[in-house]
């Protein structure tokens, strides 16, 4: 799946990020720029996954770690490729 076509399956393009300004600040900013785009793609969807993921609260983007926005970013339509592309630029690579 190529960076064009992740932007048609919900995940947004890394170009599309915001840029990093510190860690903390980073990691909900984008998480929660992420979080948004994803929902606008497909809402039922990502509302489906993070329920499996946190059943009892809506996650605050920052709290999100590498295998959860694995799990995310798989489940929404991401290729591994292009889920190691967003941690990177997130900050939080898949080790």
């Amino acid at each position: 799946m190529s960076v064009t076509t992740m932007a048609r399956s919900g995940c947004p393009r890394c170009s599309d990020l915001p840029a990093h300004d510190g860690p903390k600040r980073a990691f909900s900013e984008r998480g929660t720029f992420i979080l948004n785009k994803l929902a606008q793609r497909d809402a039922p969807k990502l509302s489906t996954v993070l329920a499996d993921l946190y059943r009892d609260d809506q996650p605050d983007p920052e709290d999100i770690g590498t295998f959860e926005w694995q799990t995310i970013l798989a489940f929404m339509g991401a290729s591994d490729e292009e889920v190691k592309d967003v941690q990177m630029r997130m900050g939080r690579p898949w080790r």
